[in-house]
């Protein structure tokens, strides 16, 4: 279980999360919320890749995650939103790397390479250089690499950026596949990323939670005939316009 009270997060004088407090438990969670709206500081706080405030407090089955240095990062499968790759690497190859970093046995993560890249529909090209792939392969690749180790907590940043419908299926069953043991939490702008998916959806703006709760929960508010979540998305951004829920395209925080 991860416990959060009171994050916050500033850059300079800008401050990106403010009062930030979730319970997470076993599940996919669904982060909405447009560019800006702190969904990344959020994952990289929680990855550990990013000090909060003064005063935050995360905490891994009650222990402060930073008490708990190096063996709270091995419980964590991250996927960043920028995407970061060896193009002279074939796919194997950062999966075996990313591996070793992770203190993987060299066994088991060539049991678990074969496994998430065929997971994933890669495992035909698996012995080809990422250089050659395209931005939804490389897409794959990253969300493969973030269950190496079977992690207990997966952050997945932009999971579904740049793929092509049938790709966005793919990597949506996989999550929902994973989550049966593990606490998922998936950032995105995307609604129907998440919408049959998510557990429990936590709605962002300007650093604050919006909303939160099941996609029931927060459709209820709405008409019959409007139920849906992009609509209960949209009564928090009425200034807005949307296409598949995409709000807008400032820098992200």
């Amino acid at each position: 279980m991860l416990q959060i009270k009171n994050l916050n997060k500033h850059y300079g004088k800008k401050q990106a999360l403010f009062d930030f407090e979730m319970t997470f438990k076993n599940g996919v969670y669904g982060l909405l919320g447009p560019n800006g709206a702190g969904k990344s500081t959020l994952m990289n706080i929680i990855s550990d890749n990013l000090a909060p405030d003064l005063g935050s407090q995360l905490c891994w089955n009650g222990t402060d995650i930073t008490k708990l240095g190096s063996k709270f990062r091995r419980k964590v499968g991250y996927m960043p939103q920028q995407q970061a790759l060896y193009d002279n690497f074939t796919a194997r190859r950062f999966m075996m790397y990313i591996s070793a970093l992770k203190g993987i046995s060299t066994a088991v993560a060539r049991e678990q390479t074969e496994y998430l890249l065929s997971e994933v529909e890669l495992h035909d090209v698996m012995d080809k250089a990422i250089g050659g792939f395209s931005g939804g392969m490389k897409q794959r690749v990253l969300v493969a690499q973030s269950l190496l180790g079977s992690p207990e907590l997966v952050l997945l940043d932009e999971p579904t950026a740049g793929l092509d419908p049938k790709q966005r299926v793919i990597i949506r069953d996989m999550i929902h596949k994973t989550a049966k043991d593990k606490i998922v939490l998936v950032s995105t702008h995307i609604v129907s990323d998440v919408e049959t998916i998510a557990d429990e959806i936590i709605i962002m703006k300007q650093g604050r939670i919006a909303a939160n709760g099941t996609v029931e929960q927060l459709v209820s508010v709405l008409p019959h005939e409007r139920r849906t979540l992009e609509n209960a998305y949209m009564l928090h951004f009425p200034e807005k316009n949307t296409a598949g829920g995409a709000i807008d395209e400032n820098s992200s925080v």
